[in-house]
């Protein structure tokens, strides 16, 4: 249940802003504009594809909540209510595997490529962020952009207090 609460909001999230600035990227893989519209369009379906998943989801949950709330419940409520929850889970991590697999075919081989290199230095996030505290590298410049700029948002932790982000859990 704590997956499946993790990866609704994940997914949402990343669906529902898949529209942010892309220059960066855009310059990196070298896109087009057409492709950036194609997998924007691609990610806006598979979110409305996904409503009424969602709200499957929140019911699910209401009624487990209650359920689990009442002084006796039925443990063979609750069991069903619980696989069902999983099984609206699954359905997400496939619907995400789907829309990401969707994406990828506006891209072509080097870009592909190009991306691995993306996917690659992700998983050196933790080693790069403890370098960085220990002074071994430097980051970019702090405070560019203005009150909650990346820079910021690196010191702050995602719960926006020192010490709630990275620093309180040794990486991100």
């Amino acid at each position: 249940m704590k997956m499946l609460s993790l990866l609704i909001p994940a997914f949402t999230a990343a669906v529902a802003f898949a529209q942010p600035p892309v220059n960066e990227l855009k310059t990196f893989l070298n896109l087009t504009d057409a492709q950036v519209t194609s997998i924007q369009e691609a990610n806006r379906s598979a979110m409305q594809a996904n409503r009424d998943l969602a709200e499957k989801i929140r019911t699910n949950r209401q009624n487990l909540r209650a359920l689990t709330t009442q002084t006796n419940p039925d443990a063979a409520a609750v069991g069903r209510l619980v696989l069902e929850g999983q099984a609206y889970g699954k359905q997400i991590a496939d619907s995400r595997t789907k829309s990401r697999e969707t994406a990828l075919t506006f891209l072509s081989a080097e870009q592909k490529t190009k991306l691995k290199t993306l996917e690659e230095a992700m998983q050196l996030r933790e080693e790069i962020g403890a370098a960085q505290r220990l002074n071994l590298i430097s980051g970019p410049a702090e405070g560019i952009g203005g009150p909650g700029a990346r820079g910021m948002r690196g010191r702050m932790g995602p719960a926006g207090r020192m010490g709630a982000g990275r620093f309180a859990s040794g990486g991100r």
